[in-house]
């Protein structure tokens, strides 16, 4: 067996594979879906480039992991991206996986067409409109040209919100007939559960977690910052997430030290359970440009914690209005500010209700077993066999 394939325990008859730009966002978003998809009886392929997180795939019975050397997410190279294509042909070719699942951009492209190919069954999650459709450069211009030529070749094309599946309907890069949201990547309500703490004598807690690029609302973060402290407030700032290098919008790590240098902010660095800053948050906050279904805003409501986000696609979806949280407007600061100011002087007891509203709301709609319910009946659907 080549090397790059690790395999552990029995190979059940039918396959389904997963396909991203990182073992991490697989890890982070679907390994409660694994392992569901694994306990009923599938076997499970994830095709990613090695990362830290890879090693926890090599560890899980029925799950084969395949390396990636071709796909590289932050270049743009229509050679580099032909050699994807190939790399992904040959893995399809080889392994005949029954369905495939593509996450990101590269990814619903690219491995899309090498389905298609192939003459495999394929889904593209489309996870956020992201860097790609942001402006109309030469960049937007060829990604939408390369959207309607791969998914046209899918099964289906899923979106976590309908705002996006409308912009792709508008500009005809999918036939509405072949679309199909998905409520979000679902939250573990059981590790994300309301954490009690006596909040009334203590200084108000905004927390941001996000990649540390411009389109998540880092500067409007700052600037909010800033003017919560004009005012004199008692409030602390804190900002949790990687800084992501190579991205055209990244956000430079000495920056955020200034910030915090300047007692705008505090950075509280990177990590993979985030459950302990968000117990220890009065506020969930996220002033991002747009999103397609933002867990940690999933996480914090299921956290019984109040949010405040910007009123765009994905983030409107999560937040009605006064309810369980606010919603501003977008690039603006000022209106951020503004919306923290309004939950600054809540009472007690009607912050705690907008958390518990929004525990109640996930509960309903955004848990990870709804989730892979959705995933297990439309793959019983797309491979004819009603015994999963």
């Amino acid at each position: 067996m080549d090397r790059n394939y690790y395999v552990c325990g029995p190979m059940p008859k039918k396959r389904i594979a997963f396909v991203a730009n990182t073992s991490w966002s697989i890890y982070k978003f679907r390994l409660f879906l694994i392992k569901r998809l694994i306990d009923k009886g599938f076997a499970l392929y994830v095709l990613a480039p090695r990362d830290a997180h890879t090693i926890h795939f090599e560890k899980i019975p029925g799950l084969t992991y395949i390396e990636l050397f071709q796909f590289h997410s932050k270049t743009l190279s229509v050679m580099q991206d032909l050699r994807l294509l190939r790399e992904l042909a040959a893995h399809y070719r080889q392994i005949r996986p029954d369905c495939i699942f593509h996450y990101t951009i590269k990814a619903n492209i690219w491995g899309s067409i090498a389905a298609g190919r192939a003459e495999i069954p394929s889904i593209s999650v489309i996870t956020g409109l992201g860097y790609a459709f942001a402006g109309g450069g030469w960049l937007q211009a060829s990604a939408k040209i390369l959207y309607r030529w791969a998914l046209a070749k899918n099964r289906e094309t899923w979106f976590l919100n309908d705002d996006d599946r409308q912009v792709f309907l508008r500009r005809k890069l999918v036939r509405s007939s072949k679309t199909f949201i998905l409520p979000g990547e679902g939250v573990d309500t059981g590790a994300f559960y309301p954490v009690t703490t006596d909040r009334v004598h203590q200084r108000l807690t905004f927390l941001l977690i996000a990649r540390i690029i411009e389109h998540k609302g880092i500067r409007e973060f700052v600037q909010a910052a800033s003017l919560l402290r004009e005012k004199g407030l008692a409030v602390n700032l804190q900002l949790l997430g990687f800084f992501d290098e190579g991205n055209p919008v990244a956000i430079s790590q000495q920056e955020v030290l200034d910030w915090q240098a300047k007692g705008l902010i505090n950075y509280l660095g990177d990590t993979d359970d985030v459950s302990h800053y968000i117990a220890a948050a009065d506020c969930i906050v996220l002033p991002s440009y747009r999103e397609g279904m933002p867990l940690s805003l999933l996480e914090g409501a299921s956290m019984a914690r109040a949010l405040i986000a910007t009123d765009v696609p994905g983030c409107r979806q999560l937040i009605r209005n006064g309810i369980n949280g606010y919603l501003c407007a977008k690039k603006n600061g000022a209106d951020l500010a503004q919306k923290m100011m309004q939950f600054y002087a809540l009472p007690p007891e009607t912050r705690r209700q907008m958390g518990e509203r929004g525990r109640d709301f996930v509960l309903q709609h955004f848990t990870q077993e709804i989730i892979a319910d959705i995933y297990l009946q439309k793959i019983a659907l797309f491979l004819g066999d009603n015994q999963h």
